[in-house]
């Protein structure tokens, strides 16, 4: 059974284990807009939890769009959560601004002690370094991409996975895994990217996994950003370690196909899982969080040679 709002529409979304319960993180916007295409220029953050990751119990909204200017005084996008020694959960967001036209995506964070009230605590967010990734140019029709932040532990250090495109690149093949490290959550440094270009112009709401003894990068990528359309469009690759190298032009692609922005995810009982939001079967857009799959239960199948 799908979770889903009488009067908002839901996709992008993520999940934290805090002891026993499930927080569910989600874009939402109202459906008083009347065209979903306007959703994301609108979007905060919805949070809900819940003890077996299919019956959730909504809270308050984890975030709104800050009062301006900042860098995220128009909407609040994809993220990520951990949770600290302490409890406190740390969530990872991507902001937008009015200054910029919602043209530049910048990572920022905010935490919360009792799992329901959430302060914002980045004193400056992260964005994208000029070296190795695009910039925004007002003069240039597109954006400029840092966003769907996803943070993890490896070898004692903090690492951020982020959508990005590689500067100078030609944009369907531009897309790459943004890098950025930390040692204590408050401080980053950018990184060159973890992937180069490949037959994918955006590697999005990306994140490493070890399933199954294989290191896994999931990502999305509709089929208006792919080189060469195919039916896919959340993908797995497999790689050698939690920060690649993956081979991303062999990724496969997940069955069912009507599912985007996927994620897997441990559950309690130490099973995996994946879950997406309905992106409509017949091309529809469904605004509701279905029950997560058994991740044993998804298929991944082969692309045509590109």
């Amino acid at each position: 059974m799908a979770f889903s709002l009488a009067d908002h529409w839901m996709w992008d979304h993520w999940i934290a284990r805090r002891a026993d319960l499930y927080h569910l993180f989600f874009l939402r916007a109202s459906k008083a807009l009347h065209n979903p295409d306007r959703r994301h220029w609108r979007a905060s953050i919805g949070h809900a939890v819940s003890s077996d990751a299919r019956n959730w119990t909504l809270l308050p909204d984890a975030l709104v769009h800050s009062d301006g200017p900042a860098f995220d005084d128009q909407a609040t996008w994809t993220g990520s959560a951990v949770v600290k020694d302490d409890g406190t959960i740390r969530l990872f967001y991507t902001g937008i601004s009015r200054r910029e036209g919602g043209m530049v995506q910048r990572v920022g964070w905010a935490d919360s002690q009792d799992g329901v009230t959430f302060t914002r605590a980045c004193a400056e967010p992260v964005e994208a370094d000029g070296r190795w990734y695009e910039k925004w140019n007002p003069s240039y029709p597109w954006d400029e991409p840092w966003r769907d932040p996803y943070v993890f532990q490896h070898e004692g250090r903090w690492h951020m996975l982020v959508t990005a495109r590689r500067a100078g690149v030609d944009r369907l093949h531009a897309g790459v895994i943004g890098h950025a490290v930390s040692d204590d959550l408050d401080h980053w440094e950018v990184l060159e990217p973890l992937t180069e270009p490949s037959q994918f112009g955006q590697l999005e709401v990306s994140q490493s996994r070890f399933v199954d003894g294989k290191h896994l990068l999931v990502f999305s990528c509709g089929r208006d950003m792919q080189a060469a359309a195919c039916d896919g469009t959340v993908w797995v690759a497999e790689g050698e370690g939690p920060l690649g190298p993956w081979d991303v032009d062999n990724a496969r692609y997940v069955e069912p196909t009507h599912l985007y922005a996927g994620q897997v995810f441990d559950m309690a009982d130490g099973q995996w899982a994946f879950t997406g939001f309905d992106d409509g079967e017949d091309g529809v857009f469904r605004g509701v969080i279905p029950d997560p799959l058994p991740w044993n239960e998804v298929q991944l199948s082969q692309a045509p040679v590109r």
